[in-house]
């Protein structure tokens, strides 16, 4: 079973098509694994059993006929509970929505199963992605290490594919979210182009900053679900229409000729912890060994992309809870004080917020007339125990990832490396507007330099 659940879409995708495995077969072996591992991990809220069953078996019916199919046909995932499922508990890890069942699903989910794709369940996260645990749902452990956290806010859909509960995992990504736990847990989160991929249907926590995308085990996974849930979406207001493409048509490319690469200054990374800065360099030099140049570059504002992200997040995620404000006792007392912030903040900081995401996002943007890529640490540490408090100065979990979700820019992150203590470590790569193919190309091409590694729960 654990060889079955460790392989690639790609191979379990070739094994139903030479008829090796059946997808009724592999849904099963999913669902053991969870049931093996989820007391120590905590990662899934609902289970689909029934549904994914019925849903394996069709798919098994089309190999059975020689259907020609998508590659994702009967392959399980999950989704991060804040993706609306018709009919099905969608809570955002809250007492808020513990009852919710909405009346249709989101686009993204349409699409998967229109492909083929086989639910599992729906996994934890923190409470409304703000960045905290609510007690009654409780923290995702890290297969790595139970002690410590699998990240937030996309929490369980990172825990469960480094795991082996699913191939992939639908997660959002609003200053970090699918990015930090994929780092902390060691496999690829990608956060698309924003309006690449339709966020109807998905909970919001600050449209002006929400992005949804896969958490993977491998880049070219990553590309798969991609394709699959990538396009133009009416339905959401964010949607660009020049946005269709098809991402896994063909191999990647493998001689990028002349590639030059971004890099932060010294002082931009003095806060590294040491195995992260350790990667990071071994990774720097993996990427000279492709043959592609490193340039030092500067980010106009950097060092204010928490206090925009700030001022757009906590005014958005009031307005979009002002509703609930008087329901205080069914939140985390720490994601209504959030809230309550956002009650209070200035319009003029809002208004000044947005004016500086425009001028940032330009910054960035004209980077990229220098540079092909970026490269940086994802976080600046290895999980710790608990998810710090969003504006936390000891641990600025952000500090890499959320300026990307302020300008918009697709954005990876993929193991490139552990820490003394056998935690994984991930590294960011970020590439131009609608580039998310050129970025999983280059990604793809660094994956190739490092060796893939299952965690101890796994393994153990």
């Amino acid at each position: 079973m654990e060889k079955l659940l460790n392989q690639s879409i790609t191979e379990i995708a070739e094994l139903y098509r030479k008829k090796e495995v059946s997808p009724v077969e592999v849904a099963r072996a999913a669902f053991e694994q969870q049931r093996r591992l989820e007391p120590e991990l905590n990662a899934f809220i609902t289970l689909m059993e029934a549904d994914a069953y019925q849903q394996a078996q069709e798919a098994e019916k089309k190999f059975l006929t020689g259907d020609k199919v998508h590659l994702l046909t009967g392959i399980p995932y999950s989704a991060k509970d804040l993706f609306y499922t018709k009919g099905i508990l969608t809570t955002c890890a809250s007492n808020v929505l513990k009852d919710f069942k909405p009346d249709f699903s989101a686009t993204v989910i349409e699409k998967l199963s229109r492909n083929g794709g086989v639910l599992i369940g729906k996994t934890n996260m923190l409470e409304f992605a703000y960045g905290i645990v609510h007690p009654d749902f409780g923290k995702t452990n890290n297969p790595w290490d139970t002690a410590k956290t699998s990240g937030g806010s996309s929490s369980g859909s990172a825990a469960a594919v480094a795991s082996g509960i699913g191939y992939f995992s639908l997660g959002t990504d609003t200053g970090g979210s699918i990015r930090i736990p994929a780092s902390y847990c060691g496999t690829v989160g990608l956060k698309p182009t924003r309006g690449l991929v339709s966020s109807h249907g998905v909970f919001p926590l600050s449209w002006s900053l929400d992005h949804a995308g896969p958490i993977t085990r491998t880049v070219k996974d990553a590309a798969i679900v991609l394709e699959a849930i990538a396009g133009y979406d009416p339905k959401d207001s964010y949607s660009r229409a020049e946005s269709v493409g098809q991402y896994s048509i063909g191999e990647f490319r493998k001689n990028f000729g002349e590639k030059r690469v971004g890099i932060l200054s010294e002082k931009s990374l003095s806060g590294l912890k040491p195995d992260v800065k350790r990667v990071y360099d071994d990774t720097l030099k993996q990427i000279q060994s492709l043959g592609w140049e490193l340039k030092e570059i500067d980010i106009a504002d950097w060092e204010r992309t928490e206090d925009i992200i700030m001022n757009v997040l906590l005014p958005e995620a009031a307005q979009i809870h002002q509703d609930w404000f008087g329901r205080q006792n069914d939140y985390a007392p720490l994601t209504y004080q959030q809230i309550a912030l956002g009650m209070e903040h200035k319009a003029v900081d809002y208004l000044n917020g947005l004016r500086d995401l425009k001028r940032f996002t330009a910054s960035v943007s004209k980077l990229f007339e220098e540079v092909d890529l970026l490269v940086t640490p994802t976080v600046a540490f290895e999980a710790p125990e608990e998810d710090p408090v969003i504006g936390s100065e000891e641990l600025d979990e952000m500090q890499f990832t959320g300026p990307f979700n302020i300008s918009g820019h697709p954005a990876l992150t993929l193991n490139m490396g552990f820490a003394e203590n056998g935690l994984p470590i991930g590294m960011q790569l970020i590439a131009p507007h609608f580039q998310d193919r050129e970025l999983l190309e280059s990604a793809y091409a660094l994956e190739q330099t490092r060796e893939m590694k299952f965690p101890p729960i796994v393994t153990g």
